[in-house]
């Protein structure tokens, strides 16, 4: 087999699959994996009760915010540039978080992997859907949904482990090689697609994004933001249906049911996520690793 037809097979097999499944697992481990460390960053960064949720909260909201225009940006510019480009963001942030010298400088560094696990989300799994069609598309598409299942446990048991071990910037060091790892691989194993073209709808991503931020940061602080979020979400419908290139098209309100069940056993477990490590350590006196 010549080398052109073995790089033509291994970007249409399975390990290229791997590769982008290894990049949606450090998506879903970046939620879990810091909260058993909590305890310890806060005693070693000076973390006041806010400042500890923001740890959590920076990453987790600036990363549901930017899931569609980070789609978009992948339609509209290539889903492998996007990707690379947001694993590259994701990797550097991290790094940065486990350098970090402040907790004003831990937060932003977690908001900025936010961004990048924005951008490398739903092109990894766009690009997924282009390499895949028929049964092997819904076998893929398995094997997704078990890695990021076991990403969420994974970040519990590894984030106890490497901060019991070696102290809490390890949960954020462990990610780099990974990431720089999966940006290697996927620029010899992915090859690189077409932009399909379009626009980004600027008016949607701004509206959509503001107002999900000022939704979530008002449900938790000032009330006021809680209406202005959900005024920016109806002009965002509102938008969307004027909209020559919509950035969310009416079609996709076939899955509307799924997606509100999906945010809501979200809420759920991202909540249990954070409280329970924290009432195991501050309030039973458990270590990071197991029971003392």
């Amino acid at each position: 087999m010549t080398r052109t037809a073995t790089q033509r097979t291994a970007a249409t097999g399975w390990v290229p699959l791997g590769v982008l499944a290894t990049a949606q697992f450090l998506v879903v481990l970046s939620t879990s994996v810091v909260n058993v460390a909590l305890p310890q960053i806060r005693a070693g960064l000076d973390l006041t009760d806010t400042g500890q949720a923001w740890t959590v909260n920076a990453y987790v909201l600036l990363f549901g915010a930017l899931l569609l225009p980070g789609g978009r940006a992948g339609d509209v510019y290539g889903l492998r540039r996007v990707f690379l480009l947001g694993t590259g963001l994701f990797a550097l942030s991290a790094l940065g978080a486990a350098l970090a010298p402040t907790a004003g400088a831990l937060i932003a560094f977690r908001a900025v992997m936010g961004i990048g696990a924005a951008l490398l989300a739903p092109t990894a799994l766009a690009l997924v859907l282009t390499l895949h069609s028929g049964t092997r598309r819904g076998t893929a598409l398995g094997v997704w949904g078990a890695v990021s299942g076991a990403g969420g446990a994974a970040g519990v048991l590894l984030g106890g482990l490497l901060t019991s071990l070696f102290g809490w910037r390890a949960v954020f060091v462990v990610m780099v090689p990974l990431a720089l790892a999966v940006l290697v691989a996927t620029r010899l194993l992915v090859e690189a697609d077409r932009p399909r073209g379009g626009s980004m709808d600027a008016p949607g991503v701004v509206t959509v994004t503001a107002g999900l931020v000022a939704l979530a940061y008002g449900l938790t602080g000032p009330w006021p933001l809680t209406v202005v979020g959900l005024g920016l979400l109806g002009l965002f419908a509102v938008l969307q249906r004027r909209s020559a290139d919509p950035l969310l098209p009416a079609r996709m309100s076939v899955v509307a049911v799924p997606h509100l069940l999906m945010a809501l056993l979200g809420a759920v477990w991202l909540g249990l996520f954070y409280f329970l490590p924290l009432y195991q350590q501050r309030s039973l006196g458990y270590s990071p690793w197991r029971p003392d």
